[in-house]
């Protein structure tokens, strides 16, 4: 097989890093270096083909990977020109500088059907799968939390070395340069990858404690603690200002022992009942696993889809206030001039009383801990709660998380059964614009509230900037039980590109109640009802009313989690063939939530009680279930429906699930 050809932006700082691993794999037969790109100049002594910007490198080459080592803030314009010109791309951490860029890069990919592989190289240890059994396993007993700690030396000289060292932003652009995010970033995101917790609903909140000791704008000392949905928290208490440098590590703590592990050395120290152990692993580079990808389809070990993660972490870090500075009386400086490095008082004691009481460096007491450098931050913003006795079994969200391409939008999610299965998902990173259950339309007079690419008649999808947006204007009532509320659905969000589109603005009336019936079992109830502003004709369609054959989508959409053994019922058969653009006033899913068997029924009828809209049901490729208003007919305004969403723990017979609809 001929080597890959790959080309290499960025040669020095940590390029070098990157040329070293490509000459290794160079050895090997297996790639080919072909040109690099850096402004500062070819290497000394280099004769192969050298250009000041990626932009002509690609005008000159066609490399199948773009090997890219450069400044955080340019990471998603240079992945993003790489995917678009045919190249698969190596992208050194963090993957880019913001969430909102983060969603940018993974459409990119898919729209160009490249990948792109995370230079998180810990990720690459058969180590991190070890931690991973261990926190599960029971061998430390209940695991309580993930202590991260991270104690290394900076120097002034460090940030010295280029203009976007320590900075926050320049020039009005995130860089995001800080301890959290760069230097022991590899901390965060491998203590994810442990906890399991690759997926935006993941993460529940993230408290940040940022300060600085260098005169820099990021920050150099920062206490991170990460609440998670089903894994313990992750509580991180990170520095460049110690007194001396150490190995960062990552503990699980457990009620039988601990689990100590180096993710820079692959090390584990295993502490249970008394008996200590000691491992070593192996590691795999992951400039290699992205060429076993595409040579033979081996699973990626970091791609960006599953980082999404750190990126809450990385948005969390810089969407608060800027780090506060600690005062001078509580730093001691090393070193004289370029060299010299700042102590905090008693750093190392103050890094492990936080992790032992998992709380921040001002809760445990440090002399230079601040209140004021507390953030929290969500992925969301939620509207209210919808709570039976003391289970929350559903949030509803504002839709203030969803990017402007995915139409942003009220949604609930997570939708919980009863005993706490979670059942819905989120910005998934097949669809960015799925989120939980909601009302979404792809085609409102022209504005697409559903999210996404838009179809259009004898062209398929496209990008038209064409995306509406739904908003919550205000309660009608909020009583135990239930929700009344005033929406607005409005458009475009963005400036069309190809076509102008009129203002539209429709009213919608939404009622959600909800109700216990017994121990397992609770159900949903919504009342959706849509008219016009103005006195013009409003239409409803989507994809089957522009032209898609057999996929006419849009209506009340629930987005569910992966699970397994799927099985899927309604009056007209089973499987979702049978249902599947059909007309049935229910749908039953029942599947195994993380092991856990769950049944899910959705049901519809117009107010005369007649089976009205047909199914879209998804099983596979990604699941969901929702009904399609406008499957191959347009509906003009004014539009009501009524369904109802059973959730219940355990399988339910079809003889139980039709006792339970309206």
């Amino acid at each position: 097989m001929s080597p890959l050809p790959i080309a290499q932006v960025g040669v020095r700082g940590f390029g070098r890093i990157h040329l070293e691993r490509i000459a290794r794999l160079t050895e090997l037969g297996r790639v080919e270096l072909i040109a690099t790109a850096d402004p500062g100049g070819p290497l000394e002594g280099s004769e192969l083909p050298w250009y000041p910007t990626l932009t002509e490198l690609l005008a000159q080459h066609s490399p199948t990977i773009a090997s890219l080592a450069t400044p955080i803030g340019t990471h998603a314009a240079l992945a993003t020109e790489a995917m678009v010109a045919g190249a698969h791309v190596m992208l050194e951490k963090p993957p880019v500088a913001s969430l909102t860029e983060f969603w940018q890069l993974l459409r990119a990919c898919k729209e160009n059907q490249r990948v792109v592989q995370i230079g998180f190289q810990s990720l690459g240890s058969a180590g991190v799968a070890r931690m991973r059994e261990l926190l599960g396993d029971g061998t430390l007993g209940e695991v309580g939390s993930i202590a991260v700690r991270g104690a290394w030396v900076r120097s002034r000289a460090y940030y010295a070395r280029s203009p976007w060292a320590g900075k926050r932003t320049v020039d009005g652009r995130r860089i995001a340069d800080g301890v959290v995010t760069n230097p022991l970033a590899h901390s965060i995101a491998t203590a994810l990858v442990i906890a399991d917790a690759t997926r935006l609903d993941d993460i529940v909140a993230i408290t940040t404690e940022m300060y600085h000791a260098h005169a820099i704008d990021a920050d150099d000392t920062s206490f991170v603690r990460l609440d998670l949905a089903e894994a313990p928290p992750i509580c991180a208490a990170l520095t460049l200002c110690a007194t001396e440098q150490v190995e960062p590590t990552i503990t699980l703590v457990g009620s039988r022992g601990t689990a100590r592990y180096s993710y820079t050395t692959d090390e584990l120290w295993l502490s249970v009942d008394g008996e200590e152990t000691y491992e070593t692993f192996e590691r795999t580079d992951l400039l290699e696993n992205l060429v076993d990808h595409l040579e033979s389809g081996a699973e990626l070990l970091v791609p960006l889809a599953d980082t999404v993660g750190f990126m809450c972490v990385l948005e969390a870090t810089q969407d608060r206030p800027a780090p506060v500075q600690i005062h001078d009386d509580q730093i001691t400086w090393v070193g004289e001039g370029a060299e010299g490095h700042p102590v905090l008082t008693d750093i190392e004691h103050w890094l492990d009383e936080s992790l032992a009481r998992g709380v921040g460096f001002a809760e445990a007491g440090a002399p230079w801990g601040n209140p004021e450098a507390v953030a929290v931050w969500r992925h969301r913003t939620n509207l209210t709660e919808l709570r039976l006795g003391d289970a929350v079994v559903a949030e509803y969200a504002d839709g203030s998380d969803i990017m402007d391409l995915s139409s942003p939008r009220p949604y609930l999610h997570p939708i919980r059964t009863l005993a706490g299965v979670i059942v819905s998902d989120t910005h998934p990173a097949d669809h960015d614009w799925h989120c939980g259950l909601s009302l979404t339309m792809q085609d409102v007079n022209g504005v697409n509230f559903w999210g996404g690419r838009t179809y259009v008649r004898d062209r398929g999808y496209a990008w038209l900037g064409d995306q509406g947006r739904i908003q919550h204007r205000g309660w009608v009532a909020q009583e135990p039980g239930l929700l009344r509320e005033e929406l607005a659905w409005v458009g475009p969000v963005l400036r069309p590109r190809e076509h102008p589109i009129d203002p539209v603005e429709v009213r919608e009336t939404r009622e959600l109640a909800w109700s216990q019936v017994d121990d397992a079992t609770w159900v949903l109830d919504a009342d959706l009802s849509l008219e016009a502003v103005t006195p013009d004709a409003i239409r409803l369609g989507g994809p089957g009313t522009n032209g898609r054959t057999d996929a006419g989508y849009g209506g009340w959409q629930l987005r569910l989690r992966p699970s397994d053994a799927v099985r899927v019922t309604s009056p007209l058969g089973e499987g979702v063939e049978a249902v599947y653009g059909e007309a049935a006033p229910w749908v039953a899913w029942r599947s195994r939530f993380g092991g856990r068997p769950v049944t899910l029924v959705m049901a519809h009828a117009d107010l005369q009680g007649a089976v009205s809209d047909r199914w879209f049901v998804r099983a596979g490729g990604f699941d969901s279930i929702g009904t399609a208003l406008a499957w191959s007919e347009e509906l003009t305004l004014p539009v009501r429906r009524r369904y109802r969403l059973v959730v219940a723990d355990g399988h339910l017979t079809d003889e139980a699930v039709e006792a339970l609809l309206p």
